[in-house]
């Protein structure tokens, strides 16, 4: 009798165990979907891939690191024809179009740099559930990439990239995947 109820105490902790890694693993793992997003914001001609980044200037560490992954991609490309978009949407609204095309150039010159005025920017933020908070010239926001790929009829959103999750090493497999 002793034995069974050691037998299932074990089993209760080993459980138990793996639910926690299970939940404290989740913010690591990439996003899969295939989901239609008018992205009216892109080329509609060109790249079959396109990356976003949502972010600002100000920010101090999760966007210029971004950003920085997303050159090395780049850089890492021995053919172009792989190579996304790559979109810099300037959440700021204190910004324009010019500073976050200059921002976004300072990483990679092929990089677009898009501000989104405040009334679209709401309506983009629930198309791609950002979560952007501003009081002046404090911002929060999630800090996430989204890989899209053009179908016939538009954009399709593939993956969601949390920060933590994302590195050159992983975006050169999906976007292998993605083309091949």
């Amino acid at each position: 009798m002793l034995n069974k109820n050691k037998f299932k105490v074990s089993m209760g902790f080993a459980l138990w165990l793996l639910l926690i890694i299970f939940i404290f693993s989740i913010p690591f793992m990439p996003l899969t979907l295939d989901k239609k997003l008018d992205a009216s914001f892109l080329d509609q001609e060109g790249n079959e891939n396109a990356l976003i980044f949502f972010g600002f200037r100000g920010c101090s560490n999760v966007c210029p690191m971004t950003l920085s992954i997303l050159s090395q991609l780049f850089d890492s490309q021995k053919n172009a024809s792989l190579w996304p978009q790559v979109v810099f949407v300037d959440i700021d609204a204190n910004s324009d179009s010019a500073q976050a095309s200059s921002f976004a150039k300072q990483f990679h010159a092929s990089f677009i740099g898009l501000h989104i005025p405040a009334e679209e920017l709401s309506e983009v933020s629930n198309k791609f559930g950002l979560n952007i908070k501003q009081e002046g010239n404090q911002i929060s926001h999630l800090g996430k990439t989204y890989l899209l790929q053009r179908k016939v009829n538009g954009w399709s959103l593939v993956k969601i990239y949390n920060p933590n999750s994302f590195s050159v090493e992983t975006l050169q497999k999906e976007l292998f995947a993605l083309n091949h």
